[in-house]
């Protein structure tokens, strides 16, 4: 196909996420020419645990009744503690993330904003797309959105070597008697996690951990066993596995941006994806509607992903005391300061 064949775009976003449909939003008022891409036939299929912090209503005024379930409190689990956080407020929410995507899409614009799914992204040069390795379209700016294994990325050559590897179950449950939980447990888990986030119709019961330090198949073998000393009915229930990318090399680079998953933005310790992937997507659109914008919200999102990748780092390097560090932490929780100041930075 000649250049002069490629239908044009001023902005074509791969991915139509959290990120990718947010950014569309938001650039579609503007009048630019914007194709947006997304390879799955329906818009929203994620596999997720459906988590997010109320930090996600500074993005968006979520109608209450698309909200599976809140809390204003989550157990946290130690090997020898328990603590119970309590706030005023509810700081913790699921939500299911097709009626998320839908909800999205449905706020888009259609007039200047031309959606396609089932739509495989297959090759990328300096100024077109390659969709279905038989049709190109040139772009003046090309948003990447497209999650922890984008194609975008590679094209950019930034390197991916921080990630998670997760896994989880979906235990058909109606009842509300069970509470948020996040369970920190290195015999089991390392530096990650397991969680227990309730829904309308199921729990998301599942376990995340850097593979580099545990190999998926350990864990694996790991979750089963707590899930068995849990007591969970796992016989109806459907599992998942999926990767979190944490490796943040940048958001821009020159006329293409990364955004969500892409960028690394999920915090690689608490596993939070939805809210940054919403700030990035609407940042990208604010620069490239504006050349001289500086972004203080990214910044913001930036410095909190610093201070959580230092926890990190610090309970990586606590080792086989890490447990005790777990322990130290929930001991800590009972100092009224220390509660609020942990609460209020990760919600």
């Amino acid at each position: 196909m000649k250049p002069a064949q490629r239908k044009h775009y001023d902005v074509i976003i791969i991915g139509a996420g959290p990120a990718g449909l947010r950014c569309a939003e938001v650039l579609a008022p503007s009048g630019l020419k914007v194709l947006l891409l997304e390879k799955k036939s329906h818009i929203g299929q994620k596999v997720c645990a459906g988590g997010v912090t109320r930090k996600f209503f500074e993005i968006y005024d979520f109608p209450p009744g698309l909200i599976e379930k809140a809390t204003n409190q989550t157990l946290l689990t130690s090997p020898r503690r328990q603590f119970n956080i309590r706030a005023k407020e509810n700081f913790l929410f699921t939500l299911d993330r097709k009626t998320l995507g839908q909800w999205q899409l449905a706020r888009i614009k259609r007039e200047t904003v031309e959606i396609q799914t089932e739509r495989q992204v297959t090759r990328i040069e300096k100024d077109f797309v390659e969709v279905d390795s038989n049709k190109q379209y040139s772009f003046n700016f090309l948003v990447g959105a497209d999650g922890p294994s984008s194609l975008t990325r590679r094209y950019l050559k930034i390197p991916t070597r921080h990630y998670i590897m997760a896994m989880q179950y979906k235990i058909p449950y109606r009842k509300n008697d069970i509470p948020f939980e996040i369970i920190m447990n290195s015999h089991y888990f390392h530096t990650g996690y397991a969680w227990i986030f309730p829904h309308k119709n199921y729990l998301a019961v599942g376990c995340g951990a850097d593979p580099h330090s545990l190999s998926p198949k350990k864990m694996k073998a790991n979750f089963h066993r707590w899930i068995k000393e849990r007591g969970f009915d796992i016989s109806q229930a459907a599992y998942e596995s999926f990767p979190i990318l944490y490796d943040y090399r940048g958001f821009r680079f020159g006329n293409i941006f990364l955004a969500g998953e892409a960028a690394g933005l999920t915090s690689g310790l608490s596993g939070e994806g939805i809210y940054p992937a919403l700030v990035s997507g609407q940042e990208t659109a604010k620069c490239i509607l504006d050349k001289n914008y500086q972004s203080e919200t990214m910044e913001y999102l930036l410095r909190h992903k610093k201070i959580q990748e230092n926890i990190r780092r610090f309970l990586i390097l606590t080792g086989p005391c890490r447990n005790i560090a777990f322990n130290l932490i929930l001991k800590l929780l009972h100092i009224e300061s220390f509660n609020r100041r942990l609460t209020k930075g990760f919600s």
